[in-house]
């Protein structure tokens, strides 16, 4: 038979590194190292669209199975592959891996209709259900499976397969089939798992690799780096693990070999791990960035969560890390089981007071499939129809003390302050405009005071290391822009309600500075469902069907990264749409002037 191993278009990680999901990469190496005949596609590298795709090489290599897979939110993007599979050959096999599977099964492969779904880790499953495939044989004894039995959606769960405990006999990920050098290119660095899992069982946590945590040797992870600098050029490598080590003796015999290589490095942590001798061994050795899982400033919220950390652990992890001049990210997620009001003021409060020194993110808890809130939801009721929630894409629901008024106001703070910029640079001056609204921009540095120069985009900005002490700085020449506002709306009418089409950092970074856009006749919308209703910035969030029914004739588009697209829909479908317009810019004597510019 023949495999074509599918990574989605649009799909992400549960480290946010989109369009390359490892665990795909790593069965189809599986695979070819068992010698069976794979072929592979990362559909984020082919602009011209799914079908079109996956026709090309199903019919041209004569593909007998797809196999594809992803986390629970990317569902739909997964069930795309499945449906445009058959329907480019109805008798492909479809099998299904990953997070949505391993999570919860039978209402996964409900939904996704796949003919076969990998419960855990695919590697050895995989090599043996294609071993049984090939030569005819039957595969319902194969320990990890779910299998549609008939056309009524029934499925039986073969026996569970144990993980696999010598994480150093897997091969490593099938990087050249699935575009990792472009991928390296545009996220300028490299990926690497050295372990599966973690020793820790927060609330909103699941485990896609098994609930055993387990560790690479370090000599196969440094055969590996050896192998990406050689072949791929890296020169700075992120180890995507829940957890790099669960003891500082590993970090410390890492930091011993890595100084050796000469590439920079960042690993996720535990804030009740690190001390000051640890981590100015590791900036000596390499390391840029540290991610802390931080969760919440409130030690009743952190004890819920079985985070078994505290916020005063935080607050010296983060002063620790900042004193070695170590990039800290972290998040803070809100809408715990015991989140209330007091609760979340005291995390945006910490939040508030910190995210000027570290990259800090703020987001709504996710209820993942698998989780305990997920098990919590499901039990409660808040949940009722789990193949329903898999096909919203796992939309934010309420399991907190919260009232439902007030989630639905914290979701719209927490949406608006992930726009807010993070660690800005101290000062910066625009010293020239380049081609592509670009500005050669002086800044100095945050921490160590040192002046660089950079060349940022104008709308929007940059985080920028300097070369000095390594931190990172955010540049944005919107900033420092010579703001005019009457002359700003002067392509506008006066008179009439106006659309602003985007509720991004672009719509942000406006209201920051233009008074006019609070006006009650500039009405905002955006594509996305799941935020439609919010509120940002004193706005609520509408579908664009609000241009239709209120026959909207000006449109300002303030999503500049979906002009093109945005601005091809509303001459398609939008017909009282007579004026649209977008952020520009005009270069006068005494610098840059933001302005609106009509298309």
């Amino acid at each position: 038979m023949n495999y074509l191993f599918v990574i989605p278009k649009g799909v992400s990680t549960a480290q946010c590194f989109n369009s390359f999901l490892i665990g795909i990469a790593y069965v189809s190496a599986s695979l070819k190292q068992a010698g069976h005949s794979v072929f592979t596609i990362n559909l984020e590298f082919h602009p011209e669209g799914v079908s079109q795709a996956l026709k090309e090489i199903i019919l041209s290599h004569h593909v007998d199975a797809v196999c594809t897979g992803g986390l629970s939110y990317d569902c739909n993007k997964i069930k795309e592959v499945i449906d445009t599979a058959r329907e480019i050959n109805p008798r492909v096999m479809t099998i299904v891996g990953g997070g949505i599977i391993s999570a919860d099964p039978i209402p996964a492969m409900r939904v996704l209709d796949a003919d076969i779904g990998i419960i855990g880790e695919g590697e050895v499953t995989m090599r043996e259900l294609a071993y049984a495939l090939d030569n005819g044989l039957p595969y319902g004894d194969i320990p990890g499976l779910i299998v549609k039995k008939n056309a009524n959606g029934s499925n039986v769960i073969t026996r569970r397969r144990e993980e696999i405990r010598d994480l150093d006999s897997i091969a490593f990920p099938d990087y050249d089939g699935f575009n990792y050098l472009e991928w390296t290119r545009i996220y300028g660095m490299g990926i690497i798992i050295g372990s599966r899992s973690c020793t820790h069982n927060c609330t909103f946590c699941f485990h896609t690799s098994g609930k055993q945590y387990r560790q690479r040797s370090l000599d196969s992870i440094f055969k590996e780096i050896a192998y990406q600098v050689e072949r791929y050029n890296v020169r700075t490598i992120c180890f995507s693990d829940e957890l790099f080590a669960s003891n500082k003796q590993r970090v410390y015999e890492f930091c011993k070999r890595i100084r050796d290589v000469n590439i920079s490095w960042s690993v996720a942590l535990r804030v009740c791990d690190v001390d000051t001798e640890l981590l100015h061994t590791m900036k000596a050795a390499g390391c840029v960035m540290i991610s802390y899982g931080l969760e919440s400033a409130d030690n009743v919220v952190l004890k819920s969560m079985k985070k078994r950390i505290t916020v005063e652990q935080i607050v010296k992890a983060l002063e620790l890390t900042y004193d070695a001049n170590i990039n800290v990210t972290g998040g803070f997620i809100f809408g715990d089981l015991n989140e209330d009001q007091n609760s979340a003021t005291n995390t945006l409060n910490f939040w508030h007071r910190n995210n000027k020194r570290h990259y800090m993110s703020v987001t709504m808890i996710k209820v993942f499939p698998g989780s305990f809130l997920y098990k919590y939801a499901c039990k409660e009721g808040i949940i009722k129809d789990k193949e329903q929630f898999l096909r919203d894409g796992c939309p934010l629901i309420n399991v907190s003390k919260l009232t439902d008024d007030e989630y639905k106001n914290l979701t719209g703070l927490i949406t608006e302050l992930r726009l807010h910029p993070h660690v800005p640079a101290e000062s910066f001056e625009i010293k020239a405009i380049k081609p592509n609204d670009e500005c050669g921009v002086e800044f100095t540095c945050r921490k160590c005071g040192i002046r660089n120069h950079v060349d940022v985009g104008f709308w929007f900005g940059k985080e920028i290391w300097c070369p000095s002490c390594g931190m990172i700085n955010f540049v944005d020449p919107f900033e420092n822009a010579l703001h005019q506002e009457e002359a700003f709306f002067a392509q506008l009418p006066a008179d009439r309600n106006i659309v602003l089409w985007g509720a991004g950092g672009i719509y942000y970074k406006l209201m920051q500075k233009y008074g006019t856009l609070a006006s009650e006749r500039f009405l905002l919308v955006d594509a996305d469902p799941s935020i439609q209703g919010l509120t940002i910035c004193g706005k609520q969030i509408h579908s664009p069907d609000l241009i239709l029914q209120n026959g909207i004739r000006s449109v300002f588009i303030t999503a500049l990264s979906r002009k093109d697209d945005i601005c091809a829909t509303l001459r398609s479908s939008y017909q009282s749409v007579e004026r649209i317009v977008v952020p520009a810019f005009d270069i006068i004597k005494d610098g840059i002037v933001p302005v609106l510019k009509q298309i």
